[in-house]
């Protein structure tokens, strides 16, 4: 009797680049490639042509699976960690979150003391690639931000913008994470082609920075403030990434910020009224 040939059961995979690195989902659990068509949806900015001539750096990898829990014998969830690359989960919806945390934390690693990376979003011109760096906190418009005014320009990013030495940014479009009252706890993770948005056609270059500061209770227009240099710097290295292992980095976050103007803090109430300082960031010429 013959011996059965056992064809090894070969895992997906979502190949993406992002911050100017390559990061690969490895998708695994209970019928993994609906997961994987998901992923690709969702991600669909961030594809990486897989018949490009292959980096020098191997890519990072994170695994996700998406995992029922019915089974005794089989691992549960694996619990949420800031900084794994490995996600286990039973609900969809909140695995495709921390995918987007996952992937964030691997493109940040892999970058590292080699980009000035600002926790930020962004919108560019079009045609020129004028690009506006908007630096908040987590759940402090930016996404909104992104989906009100992204339309008819380019989306750079609604997480992290990564600014090289030359004034040019490493486009980062991922999945839109948007607050739902219907999911408590857990952020929809919406492709960006779905909310009209669609990625830069040229090169993004930065164009200006401004700090936001949401507040709902204000009336009138939104309020703008020239911020000096120590006040700037001040400001937004919380707002950073791997800061510290960079070259220099205040001298270098000192020249980006003399070279795009100066920043400025915005304080208002609803996004609507950020539409003028968007327009006039994204239709500078290039100080680089």
């Amino acid at each position: 009797m013959s011996t059965p040939v056992v064809t090894p059961v070969v895992a997906p995979v979502v190949p993406l680049h992002v911050l100017g690195t390559d990061v690969d989902i490895r998708v695994g659990g209970d019928d993994p490639d609906p997961l994987a068509s998901t992923l690709r949806t969702r991600w669909h900015l961030c594809l990486r042509d897989t018949d490009a001539p292959a980096a020098e750096e191997p890519p990072a990898v994170v695994e996700a699976a998406l995992r029922r829990t019915d089974d005794p014998d089989r691992p549960g969830p694996t619990p949420p960690a800031r900084f794994s690359t490995v996600v286990t989960d039973a609900d969809e919806r909140r695995l495709l979150q921390r995918v987007t945390q996952a992937v964030t934390y691997a493109a940040i690693g892999a970058r590292s003391g080699e980009l000035l990376m600002l926790h930020a979003a962004a919108l560019a011109h079009p045609g020129t690639g004028a690009t506006a760096a908007f630096v908040a906190p987590g759940n402090t418009g930016k996404t909104t931000l992104c989906r009100t005014h992204g339309p008819g320009r380019a989306y750079v990013t609604d997480e992290t913008v990564g600014v090289r030495r030359d004034g040019t940014v490493t486009p980062y479009p991922k999945p839109l994470s948007t607050r739902r009252a219907d999911w408590l706890g857990v952020k929809d993770e919406q492709a960006p082609g779905d909310l009209g948005l669609r990625g830069p056609g040229v090169q993004p270059w930065l164009a200006g920075i401004v700090l936001l500061r949401r507040d709902g209770t204000r009336t009138g227009p939104a309020e703008v403030e020239e911020l000096d240099l120590l006040d700037a710097v001040l400001a937004i290295t919380p707002e950073s990434s791997a800061f510290m292992t960079t070259e220099a980095p205040l001298q270098w976050l000192s020249d980006v910020l003399g070279r795009t103007g100066g920043a400025l803090r915005v304080t208002y109430s609803e996004v609507s009224e950020l539409a003028d300082l968007v327009e006039e960031i994204c239709g500078r010429a290039s100080p680089w």
